[in-house]
């Protein structure tokens, strides 16, 4: 071995117990044992350590103090002791000749980058692509492979590589089906079509989305598929989440009370619900009386803005299930001393979900049992979801720089903080926001925003300072790639064209612009169309053209002809919640299951709460088409 490569090994052992010092470690004590009992040797990394430098003292042996060196590396690493094993292996990989060993070294440092903190993992990722895959590493290659799809959500190709692991079975069939359910339907049926390696859980995960909220065909169609199955480790093992589903008691009340106000200041809101859940109530009876194995319900309405929350409790004692209230207030005080056999959904999203009442005492806890909380469940339409379901869309479509205009008022200020919030989860980042009162302020704070009072301020300076007109386009700022608004559709009818006559005619790409189901009134005509060109916007299915409930629709158009959008948005909610009951639990079990309602596509989360992803529709050619979901 040369003195050089003595040299760098002499420097890497230094390295590393040089810095030795700063992990806290417990020094491994020997203790004293009977002359009959062997003396136990601890192979961690510091042991490795002290036999390559042994190694290239005695024996000179290059390889052999290499392969030692790597095992060092390899146990400081599964010590957790990453940072030791990168600035050895960073010094010596420069001197290994073999290319076994080079590899070995790379995959361990990349394996290290990996553990670390989010800014090493390009490195990990630069590392990895450097690896071949048909090498003898090639499980602990596609594990990190599978880790890096993951974390980058990208499912199906985290599955695949998880497939090529040697990861034990059982642990790897649950993993894959824990990745494979994140997808839509769309996707899932897409991935049958070409991953055959992958079929097993892709079924069973077609089966989960499309048959969970109908009870018997799930069960069915789960039983054909274990047929299908026999030998495989996601049949013989069930996720957990499927054998609860086939366990699952599914909610069938006889006894339904809707809690609203029918009178007072917000009585149109309460009766706009009320004709919601009256209009899912009597297309249940129809279905009722086609299927005689249905139970007949009976459904009460309590005028909310009459009672106190402690008297509408009394109120509902015979009740099985407790639509709303719809007031955040008695909502909050009322999911706190409903009975425990009640199952409530609230019209409106309180600002604790906690149902678990607190003690004062530490010894009260562990003597008294604490009561069961009532099972509730709470679906709002409120405003900030859109915001944020917006946020995260212009971040999945790749667009970094986007400004917010918002009007003055609670709503639209809290959507665009919403936004705001959302935006720095995704990016850590955040957005500029200019806020405007009247239209003269939308007007000046435009063009100051995007740059056009300077572009004109620059024309009139080269035309002062040549003496000569100046024939000039304005031009608006080149970094920003979308506009979002939060406005009415008054507003937006000011604000669309301002921002369009503003933009340069010399830019690459025309900026997009992004709107809330505010900014959107199904009684805008062709010429307000025309303002809103180009606009896209977020709205609930019920609201937009070509959806699935044209019978219902011309129902209501024929009632209520003159029946404000606030009010329709208010009636789906009520055919919504009605329609949600049985689906409930199901829902909440599987939380990437969708039920398709009126407001949207609906899935509720581990506390309860209803979320809704809802449609994108674009302004073209003086109609509104619909994009699609996210």
């Amino acid at each position: 071995m040369s003195f050089r490569s003595f040299g760098v090994y002499s420097v890497a052992v230094f390295i590393l117990f040089s810095c030795s010092n700063t992990v806290e470690r417990k020094p491994q004590v020997a203790e004293k044992a009977p002359s009959e009992t062997p003396v136990v040797i601890v192979k961690d990394g510091e042991y490795y350590l002290q036999e390559a430098k042994k190694s290239y003292v005695n024996t000179q042996d290059s390889y052999q103090g290499n392969l030692l060196l790597l095992s060092a590396a390899e146990a400081f690493q599964t010590e957790g002791r990453c940072d030791k094993s990168i600035k050895m292996l960073q010094v010596v990989r420069k001197e290994l000749n073999d290319e076994q060993l080079r590899r070995h070294s790379n995959l361990i440092i990349a394996e290290c980058y990996f553990t670390l903190d989010d800014t090493t993992h390009k490195n990990a990722d630069t590392l990895l692509s450097n690896l071949p895959s048909n090498t003898i590493f090639s499980a602990r290659i596609n594990a990190l492979e599978s880790e890096f799809y993951v974390r980058k959500k990208q499912w199906l190709k985290g599955a695949s590589s998880l497939l090529r692991t040697a990861v034990p079975e059982n642990e790897k069939s649950q993993k894959i089906w824990s990745f494979l359910k994140n997808l839509s339907l769309r996707e899932l049926e897409q991935a049958s079509l070409q991953h055959s390696n992958l079929q097993p859980w892709l079924q069973l995960a077609i089966i989960n989305k499309r048959f969970a909220l109908n009870p018997a065909e799930y069960k069915q169609q789960l039983l054909n598929w274990q047929s299908r199955n026999l030998t495989e480790t996601i049949a013989i093992n069930l996720p957990e989440e499927v054998i609860k589903m086939l366990q699952l008691e599914h909610i069938s009340p006889s006894k339904i009370a809707v809690l609203i106000p029918l009178s007072g200041r917000l009585a149109s809101q309460g009766i706009a619900i009320k004709k919601g859940i009256l209009a899912s109530y009597y297309e249940d009876l129809k279905n009722a009386q086609i299927n005689e194995n249905e139970i007949f319900k009976e459904l009460h309405f309590f005028d909310s803005a009459l009672k106190t929350p402690e008297e509408l409790n009394t109120s509902v004692a015979n009740f099985d299930v407790i639509i709303g209230p719809l007031i955040k207030e008695k909502l909050a005080a009322l999911k706190d001393i409903l009975p425990a056999d009640k199952i409530m959904l609230g019209l409106n999203r309180p600002e604790s979900t906690s149902t678990n009442p607190t003690s004062n005492s530490i010894t009260d806890s562990l003597e008294t049992e604490l009561p069961k909380p009532v099972e509730q469940y709470f679906f709002s339409l409120a405003p900030e979801d859109e915001a944020q379901q917006l946020a995260r869309h212009i971040f999945k479509h790749q667009l970094v720089h986007p400004v917010i205009f918002a009007a003055e008022g609670s709503s639209t200020q809290r959507m665009a903080q919403a936004f705001i919030d959302e935006w720095k989860k995704q990016t850590n980042t955040s957005p500029e926001l200019t806020s405007f009162t009247t239209n003269k302020d939308m007007r000046m704070k435009v063009s100051s925003v995007l740059d056009v009072a300077q572009s004109k301020a620059r024309i009139k300076q080269i035309e002062y300072l040549s003496n000569k007109e100046v024939f000039g386009v304005e031009r608006n700022r080149r970094d920003i790639d979308a506009i979002i608004l939060f406005a009415s559709p008054e507003q937006t009818e000011l604000l669309n064209p301002i921002i369009e006559a503003s933009l340069s005619p010399f830019a690459r790409k025309s900026l997009s612009v992004f709107a809330s189901s505010r900014s959107y009134s199904i009684d805008i005509n062709q010429n307000s169309l025309r303002d809103l060109r180009n606009l896209t916007f977020t709205d609930m299915p019920w609201m937009l053209p070509d959806h699935d409930w044209k019978a219902l629709s011309a129902e209501v158009n024929a009632l209520w002809p003159q029946e404000k959008d606030s009010l329709l948005r208010l009636f789906a909610m009520g055919v919504d919640a009605y329609n949600l009951i049985p689906q409930l639990r199901t829902l909440r079990l599987l939380s990437n299951v969708n039920s398709h309602g009126l407001t949207g596509d609906i899935n509720i989360d581990s506390q309860g709460i209803i979320h809704r992803n809802l449609p994108l529709a674009q302004v073209k050619q003086d109609k509104v088409s619909l994009i699609g979901m996210d």
